[in-house]
């Protein structure tokens, strides 16, 4: 009975998303035929990090990652050698590692200037992110599984989480696998890949970095402003004329410009996210254009809480997906249609 249940509720599931993902597309069609924008670009705080940020949060995972993991590893260099209670171990170690660096970087977003980046505006505008973040999902997902379901008629799609849950489907390994797969690896992606790279690119080839220090360094401190200036942060609108720099101003110039849309930030920011993952398989080429389609949404929305959303999702229906075919198989019938 219970598999019949589950049947009707995964058909029920396919069904939404599908439709869902229909309208999106037909909204999207609709808007490119009318030369309109299918997001509105969104005012948004400077970015105030540097490519030296970037390094540093990514060596800072690196160094931590090992301090963390190593220790359970005794020697061996993959999950498939370690025993169950070292696989545990080391899963649990790459979490802290991850949350620890995720938790330096709000701090660093938070300490210059860009809390919206991470949160939005205001309480309605986060809500409306997390409905533009379903949407999303619902408009990617669909797509991205076809060209996941083609590619691995060529490559096979490999992933230890996916190996550990398969190979030893137990509470101590299930529970941290849907931790790091939807809560952790969600947020730290989105925190380096969206926040930290597409941003720093943005800034970059948008020319709002005024010298070869801001670029490496970002802008150091908090945004200063006028007294006559009410804003709470350095924002940017969009399209407008650029005003000019003076050097040595003892406050920083409104740059008012950003352009509508930058395909350059985006298309590097989802390349090196998608090479990050080459030992899954083929799992690059359908992790590209999902990175593509959050990098939109990313800089239309200029907050992260609709990729952040889409990511979770994602992984979330998978694990999800994984798990009943593990413990009900070809139990799990198909209801008649």
């Amino acid at each position: 009975m219970i598999e019949l249940i589950l049947g009707f509720g995964l058909i029920g599931y396919a069904a939404l998303v599908l439709t869902i993902s229909v309208s999106v597309w037909v909204g999207v069609a609709r808007c490119l035929a009318a030369n309109q924008p299918i997001l509105e670009t969104q005012p948004a705080p400077v970015a105030r990090w540097g490519l030296l940020d970037i390094f540093g949060g990514t060596l800072g995972f690196i160094i931590l990652a090992n301090l963390f993991v190593s220790p359970h590893l005794s020697g061996e260099t993959s999950m498939a050698d370690l025993t169950a209670a070292q696989r545990i171990g080391a899963m649990w170690g790459q979490i802290w590692a991850q949350s620890l660096v995720c938790l330096v970087i709000f701090i660093l977003i938070i300490a210059r200037g860009g809390l919206t980046l991470v949160i939005g505006e205001s309480f309605a505008g986060f809500r409306k992110d997390v409905l533009i973040g379903i949407a999303t999902f619902c408009a990617l997902c669909v797509p991205v599984i076809i060209i996941q379901v083609g590619i691995a008629q060529f490559v096979e799609y490999k992933h230890e989480l996916i190996t550990m849950i398969t190979e030893s489907p137990t509470p101590g390994i299930i529970i941290p696998v849907l931790v790091s797969a939807v809560l952790v690896a969600p947020l730290t992606e989105e925190f380096a890949f969206r926040l930290l790279l597409q941003g720093w690119l943005e800034e970059v080839m948008a020319g709002r970095y005024f010298s070869a220090g801001q670029i490496l360094m970002g802008r150091v401190g908090f945004p200063r402003k006028d007294d006559g200036d009410t804003l709470k942060e350095e924002t940017f609108a969009v399209l407008a004329e650029p005003l000019p720099h003076t050097e040595g101003s003892a406050v920083e110039p409104k740059y008012p410009f950003r352009p509508a849309f930058m395909l350059a930030p985006i298309f590097i920011s989802s390349a090196i996210f998608a090479l990050l993952h080459f030992d899954q398989g083929g799992a690059p080429i359908p992790l590209f254009f999902l990175a593509l389609g959050l990098g939109y949404v990313y800089q239309k929305r200029r907050t992260i809480v609709p990729s952040l959303v889409v990511h979770m999702m994602l992984n979330g229906q998978s694990m999800l997906l994984l798990l009943l075919q593990i413990f009900f198989g070809e139990e799990l019938e198909t209801p008649p249609v």
